[in-house]
């Protein structure tokens, strides 16, 4: 009988599951399940730890599914941002490039004409643009 009582008392008053008392008691699951199907606050207190049990899960799915999308989008969408307004400020500056460096950047496109002292924009072997100078000054 004490072992019984002791089955009952873990189980209803410490809130124990069958594996845990078995291990305690020295027992199998089955002689404990046995043991508590006998008794008639066994069918309540079952339907009542699986709904405690379910509020639980639910939950704790609950703030897994949304804590995990909403760092991840956050992140990602951070990310895009910052990377969406750098691109923007490099491609809406206005900057004029300086004669010299078009100069050097164009270096096959102007010779220099030593009578004159600047160096000239190459008619004969290219179409020049608009907005290239005709000269630039040495």
């Amino acid at each position: 009988m004490e072992k019984i009582e002791m089955i009952k008392d873990l189980y209803f008053n410490k809130k124990n599951n069958l594996t845990e008392i078995s291990e305690i008691v020295g027992t199998s699951i089955s002689y404990i399940s046995k043991i508590l199907r006998n008794d008639r606050k066994y069918q309540i207190e079952k339907t009542k730890r699986k709904q405690e049990n379910l509020l639980l899960r639910k939950k704790k799915q609950k703030k897994l599914i949304y804590s995990g999308r909403k760092n991840k989008n956050d992140i990602d969408y951070i990310n895009m941002k910052n990377q969406h307004d750098q691109d923007t400020r490099e491609l809406s500056k206005h900057s004029v490039i300086g004669n010299d460096v078009l100069r050097k950047w164009c270096s096959s496109a102007y010779k220099y004409n030593k009578k004159r002292n600047r160096y000239e924009f190459d008619n004969n072997d290219l179409l020049k643009p608009a907005d290239f100078p005709k000269y630039i000054k040495a």
